[in-house]
């Protein structure tokens, strides 16, 4: 009996990897930024890049955007967590990927960026814009006053005309944060048509790629797959891949 015993522990130790547990795999994370950008968004995208940073199985980022744009202050709050991403990561545009859209997909972590055939990406610029009743207040003889510490402190009020000194303070402030919006995209891609970029007009699809902006056009299942490969990873999944795997597995 002993040296049956033994025998059994020895074949035990032979087999070695056979009773070990499998190894869990690799997670591919998918992001997903959809419609207007605003300061709501860049917080719970914080959260999910903090959660993702701090999880060693996941090994890279889809990055999946469908959005117009915003407000200014929340797409470079959105360009700042994702360059905190750790990981590689697959910029994909869905539908449409304009302006504050394509300002997030120019973070450093964003190694590849693709687009459908027909995304609509670019208007690559800034535009502020005030609608003015002064005229209206005249006509219903409304009389209104304003004190101010400097001739620029009500500059876009609606209930005074424009100065010239007006337009052109608001048309500097304009112009200088469409240059930080310019400076971003040429670090981050290498535009072959600045003149067509810097009209701010959009790209349908493949016209993107043409000027830099994207890199191919891909379905979101070839994203997936670039993603996957940039990961090094030779066992990853999303997480919608693993729950049908463990459904089937279940079945």
């Amino acid at each position: 009996m002993k040296k049956l015993i033994a025998a059994f522990f020895v074949l035990v130790l032979a087999c070695g990897g056979a009773f070990a547990q499998p190894t869990r795999p690799d997670i591919l994370e998918v992001v997903d930024i959809s419609g207007e950008i605003h300061e709501g968004g860049a917080r719970a995208l914080g959260t999910q890049v903090e959660a993702i940073n701090d999880n060693p199985k996941v090994k890279a980022v889809l990055l999946v955007v469908r959005s117009p744009g915003g407000g200014v202050t929340a797409s470079a709050a959105m360009f700042e967590e994702i360059s905190k991403l750790r990981v590689p990561v697959v910029g994909w545009c869905d539908g449409i990927c304009a302006s504050g859209g394509m300002y997030i997909l120019m973070a450093p972590s964003v190694k590849y960026i693709g687009v459908r055939a027909e995304t609509i990406s670019g208007s690559i610029g800034v535009i502020a814009s005030t609608a003015r009743f002064n005229r209206l207040l005249d006509y219903l003889r409304i009389d209104s006053e304003t004190y101010k510490s400097g001739s620029l402190k009500d500059s876009g009020s609606p209930i005074r005309a424009p100065t010239d000194e007006d337009r052109k303070y608001m048309q500097g402030l304009v112009d200088t944060l469409a240059a930080t919006f310019y400076k971003i995209v040429g670090d981050a891609r290498k535009i072959a048509d600045w003149p067509a970029v810097k009209s701010a007009r959009i790209f349908i699809g493949v016209e993107g790629v043409k000027v830099g902006l994207a890199d191919a056009v891909m379905t979101k299942t070839e994203a997936i797959a670039k993603a996957k490969g940039l990961s090094q990873s030779k066992s990853i999944y999303t997480r919608e891949e693993l729950k049908k795997m463990s459904t089937a597995a279940d079945d």
